[in-house]
């Protein structure tokens, strides 16, 4: 490993990586190879499986046309022998088929065709003589097709027989060796696969302890850059955030002294402004004032037309209460009158019960006569229920008369009290006027003052506030460089080897 020395730590890092991207690009070509053989013998092995299938099925095709033929011999019936021999004929027909596929898949394996000829050259004369005995069978000579059976046609299906258990036996000799060879390749992939990977992981291992050894070097120089960067950060943030706080401290105090003289500008210019406004009131209350005497005047005089007009409103009341009294007195007399009514015409009615046929007419009357009696007395004690009412809200009307008239008497009394307040207002407005006046005069000589002091103050405040930001600028750089020595630390103490 000297040799590396003199390489950068990127160069290193590459030639470690590429050392185990080849290796792991070796293994994944070996795989591939020997999967892709795995694969090419796994075919062959479903082709000669295929080839073996179709073998059986014509050896079993063969059985069955030879059952349907010795069917033919024991059924008599011409109907059932051509049933029979189409089943013969498309069984038959079949064979081609087979043997054109069994071809197809031996020349896909490359294999010698010389056992398909002869298992083919025996099937097609065992056709011809399977006709020979059908033309037996259809012309009726039953004797002569078992005789011909016996001597011609059993002797040449064994033969053809043969010929395909042959073909099969080579088949199955052929799919045994491919299972070999697929099981070889196996083994030898699965050896190559762990070769490689110990080769892989030994690469692995000297380029972790490689790395584990320049990164411990590299740690070590980091750390001690990292203390020292660590403890000079920590002191110029201890510098930075003194001055920022002295700093901080002058721009507040000149802020807040720049805030106080404005205030101060503003509360006299507001004072001036009040002052102007006072005045402005003063003459206008001093106007009230002449105008609230008037008024007073106004108001006690009317106070007075207001009492002789709710006297007026008294007497009339009385006077509508007396004469609803006499309403209610009418009201009894007529109610007494429909009861003396309502009797009269009860006797009146007995009378005419009484006289008989020549009552009936006078019956009517006095039904009728009571009848208005009963109304006259519902209606009379409607009108003295409304009198009743009536009476009530008489009631309540003198008593609020009452009332107003007293509240009429309060009313001059206070309308005089303050037309004489009004007298001692005006003459404490008219002193105000004066003072205000003054205070004014007082007001716009300060503010002449403030207007010289105000923009001074803003200049340095301004200045301060320069200041401040240029040393929260330092503050804010020193904390990020603190706060990075201190995340190297972390991480030097959070990854060391």
């Amino acid at each position: 490993m000297g040799f590396l020395s003199n390489f950068s730590t990127k160069a290193k890092l590459f030639i470690g990586t590429g050392m185990i991207l080849l290796s792991i690009i070796a293994i994944i070509v070996v795989t591939f190879t020997n999967m892709k053989s795995v694969n090419t013998t796994e075919e062959n092995i479903i082709k000669s499986y295929e080839i073996t299938k179709r073998l059986i099925q014509i050896r079993s095709d063969e059985n069955r046309m030879r059952t349907l033929m010795t069917e033919m011999i024991i059924y008599r019936d011409p109907i059932k022998q051509n049933e029979l021999k189409r089943s013969v004929l498309e069984k038959a027909a079949m064979v081609p088929v087979f043997m054109t596929e069994i071809k197809t898949l031996l020349d896909e394996l490359g294999e010698h065709l010389q056992p398909y000829y002869e298992m083919e050259k025996n099937l097609t004369a065992y056709s011809e003589i399977r006709s020979q005995q059908l033309e037996l069978l259809k012309s009726g000579k039953i004797d002569e097709a078992i005789t011909f059976v016996s001597q011609i046609v059993d002797p040449k299906w064994n033969e053809t027989r043969d010929r395909i258990y042959d073909l099969q036996n080579e088949q199955e000799s052929y799919t045994k060796d491919q299972l070999a060879i697929a099981a070889k390749a196996s083994n030898n992939e699965t050896m190559t696969l762990i070769i490689m990977g110990i080769i892989v992981m030994i690469l692995c291992l000297i380029l972790l302890f490689w790395m584990f050894k320049m990164l411990n070097i590299i740690f070590s120089e980091i750390s001690n850059g990292v203390s020292i960067l660590g403890t000079s950060a920590a002191e110029i943030l201890t510098t930075v955030t003194e001055v920022s706080t002295g700093a901080s401290e002058t721009a507040t105090a000149v802020s807040e002294t720049t805030v106080t003289m404005e205030e101060i500008r503003q509360t006299a210019l507001m004072a001036t402004q009040k002052a102007q406004a006072v005045l402005e009131n003063t003459r206008r209350a001093s106007e009230a004032a002449e105008n609230g005497k008037d008024a007073v005047n106004q108001t006690i005089a009317g106070m007075n037309r207001i009492h002789d007009q709710m006297k007026v409103i008294s007497d009339s009341v009385i006077k509508l209460s007396e004469q609803n009294r006499s309403v209610g007195e009418i009201t009894t007399s007529v109610n007494d009158i429909a009861d003396q009514s309502n009797l009269l015409a009860v006797n009146a009615a007995i009378e005419a019960a009484k006289a008989g046929e020549h009552g009936r007419g006078f019956t009517v009357v006095a039904q009728e006569i009571r009848s208005l009696a009963e109304q006259s007395k519902k209606s009379t004690a409607q009108v003295k229920e409304i009198l009743n009412e009536i009476q009530k809200g008489m009631n309540k009307t003198v008593m609020a008369t009452d009332q107003g008239t007293i509240a009429v008497e309060n009313g001059s009394i206070l309308a005089s009290q303050s037309g004489e307040m009004i007298d001692i207002l005006a003459d404490t407005v008219n002193d105000a006027a004066q003072s205000v006046i003054q205070i004014s005069t007082s007001s716009q000589q300060q503010m002449s003052g403030m207007d010289q002091i105000v923009p001074a103050m803003e200049n340095i405040k301004q200045a301060s506030e320069q200041n401040v930001i240029g040393v929260r600028q330092t503050q804010t750089a020193a904390q990020n460089l603190n706060v990075l020595g201190q995340n190297l630390k972390a991480i030097i103490e959070k990854y060391k080897i």
